[in-house]
């Protein structure tokens, strides 16, 4: 069943866990996400990021993703990973999606919140959800995301929101989830990530909003600190990286195993998508 970000998010609140977000660049991806909700039986959410664009274009995966949100036994929200540009996520919108992040993070505070309160104030009527960025969210996927640098990761504490700044972002714009820097990078973790739980709590004390928090870079979180960040007010996780690595050493062994003899490609398909399901079911067990 198709719904909106803050219809899935509904749940969480209420059930204190937080849905799994999950981007799903390619069908296969696409289908072993939606299994792995069905078989727990809870709301999911999939991903478009524009930074997928390159893989692949957002006309032929909207389909498929809206396809599989509307006949899926769960509630499925279509959601806009870090859509930068208003052509791109205007876009998105016409395309049917319900969900938006519209990332205007690298902006200063104050130009953030106006564009940030112009798109809700837009798209709001339309029942679509809004999800923005304050912060930033420190990077290691260069080779994921053609043109991206990664960041330097001496200290990611020079990253992290500030309390005050999102009580006033959330205040000013009523936008309904907003994701926060407090420790997490996206891409693969080159240490162990330690996040500031203490952080995370002046920010949710300082919301007096219903703005629901969100944490990116879940993949090599341990489950532990997701635990720990979901009781203390974490109500939605991005996943993806862990899931996306996963297959590869699996199909190299296959091929590998096979020496000279022929490979069907549609058995090394189903292989991957049987390994991510895997880890779409961990990921979305852990924060439950």
């Amino acid at each position: 069943m198709l719904v909106n970000m803050k219809e899935a998010l509904a749940d969480a609140v209420k059930n204190h866990y937080a849905i799994a977000s999950l981007n799903t660049p390619n069908l296969e991806t696409l289908r072993a996400v939606i299994a792995a909700a069905e078989e727990l039986d809870t709301p999911v959410m999939i991903n478009h990021a524009e930074g997928h664009e390159p893989t692949v274009p957002i006309e032929v995966i909207a389909p498929l993703m809206l396809e599989y949100a509307k006949n899926a036994r769960v509630p499925v929200c279509c959601h806009i990973d870090h859509g930068h540009s208003k052509d791109f996520v205007m876009k998105a919108i016409r395309l049917g999606f319900t969900s938006i992040m519209y990332d205007c993070s690298n902006l200063p505070l104050d130009e953030n919140i106006r564009e940030v309160k112009g798109f809700i104030e837009m798209v709001r009527p339309l029942g679509i959800s809004v999800e923005a960025e304050l912060g930033e969210m420190p990077n290691n996927m260069p080779t994921c995301v053609p043109g991206q640098e990664k960041s330097d990761l001496s200290d990611l504490s020079i990253y992290y929101t500030k309390p005050g700044e999102a009580a006033r972002f959330c205040g000013e714009t009523g936008v309904d989830a907003l994701t926060i820097s407090f420790g997490t990078i996206h891409g693969c973790y080159e240490s162990k990530p330690v996040l500031d739980i203490e952080l995370l709590k002046k920010i949710k004390a300082g919301i007096t909003t219903d703005t629901a928090l969100v944490m990116h870079g879940g993949s090599g979180v341990d489950a532990g600190q997701i635990g720990q960040a979901i009781k203390n007010g974490i109500r939605k996780i991005n996943y993806f990286t862990a899931m996306d690595t996963a297959p590869a050493p699996y199909l190299l062994k296959t091929l590998q195993e096979a020496g000279d003899k022929p490979v069907n490609y549609s058995n090394l398909v189903n292989l991957a998508q049987d390994v991510m399901k895997e880890h779409a079911l961990k990921a979305i067990k852990s924060m439950l």
